[in-house]
C-alpha cells in the first residue's frame, strides 16, 4: 500500500483483479509449503528469543482498540444530543465519527475472521506433531482448531490501515508495528505463516471497505 487514498490497496482495480487473485493464491501456496518447517524452526528456538514476542503479541488483542473507540463514539453521540456551543458540537461530531470509524474498521474484519475461523477449523501449531499442518475440524470446534485466519493479524492490520488514513505521515511506523505483531503470532506458536497472511489480507481489505463506505456516506473528510 503506497498510495493510501486509492480506493483499494496496491492500486487494485477490476481489470487487475484476476492477476491479483492469481498472485494471492500463489503466495498462499508458498506459505503452505513453509508452514510446517517454519513452525518447527520456531519451536526449536531458545525461549529468550521468543520471549519478547509474547509481550508484542498482546497488541493484537482487539479489546484495547474497541473499548476506547466504543466509549468515544458513545460520548460523542451523547454530546451531539445535548445543547452545547457550536465549537464543542463540532468537536463532539469529530469524536463520534473518528471513534465510529476506528471501531468499525477493527470490529467488522474481526467478526468476519472469527466466523471464518470456525468454518475452516484449522488446527493450531501446538497440534502439529500429532496432526500435522493441515488438520481441520470445521464448524463445531474449540480454540485449538481456530487457526486460520489469524484474528490478531486481522485486528492489527485493520488498525494500521485505519490509522494510516487518518495520519498518513505515520503510516510506515504503523506498518512496522503491525508487521511485528503479525510476526509475533508465529513466534509465540499459535499461528502458521499462512494464517497470518490470511489475517493481513482480511484486515487490510476489510478496513479499506469500511473507509470506502464512510467516504461514500460523506462521514470522513480525508
Amino acid at each position: 500500500m503506497t498510495k493510501i487514498y486509492e480506493k483499494w490497496p496496491l492500486g487494485l482495480t477490476k481489470s487487475k483483479l484476476p492477476l491479483f487473485l492469481f498472485v494471492v493464491i500463489a503466495i498462499f501456496a508458498c506459505f503452505f509449503l513453509i508452514d510446517l518447517p517454519i513452525t518447527q524452526l520456531v519451536a526449536s528456538l531458545d525461549n529468550s528469543i521468543r520471549a519478547p514476542f509474547k509481550i508484542i503479541t498482546r497488541a493484537g488483542n482487539s479489546d484495547w482498540i474497541l473499548i476506547p473507540s466504543l466509549i468515544g463514539l458513545i460520548v460523542g453521540f451523547i454530546l451531539l444530543k445535548v445543547k452545547i456551543i457550536l465549537t464543542t458540537k463540532l468537536k463532539a461530531k469529530q469524536l463520534f465519527i473518528i471513534s465510529s470509524y476506528i471501531f468499525a474498521s477493527v470490529a467488522i474484519p474481526g467478526i468476519v475472521a472469527n466466523l471464518i475461523k470456525r468454518l475452516v477449523g484449522r488446527a493450531r501449531p501446538m497440534n502439529v506433531e500429532e496432526l500435522g499442518a493441515f488438520s481441520f475440524d470445521p464448524i463445531i470446534n474449540g480454540w485449538t482448531f481456530q487457526s486460520f485466519p489469524s484474528g490478531d493479524a486481522t485486528t492489527i492490520f485493520a488498525l494500521f490501515v485505519a490509522l494510516a488514513f487518518l495520519m498518513p505521515k505515520l503510516k510506515y511506523l504503523f506498518l512496522f508495528g503491525a508487521i511485528l505483531v503479525g510476526l509475533s503470532r508465529i513466534m509465540v506458536g499459535v499461528h502458521f505463516p499462512s494464517d497470518v497472511f490470511g489475517g493481513i489480507l482480511l484486515g487490510t481489505f476489510g478496513a479499506y471497505a469500511v473507509r470506502n463506505y464512510f467516504i461514500k456516506k460523506g462521514w470522513l473528510d480525508i
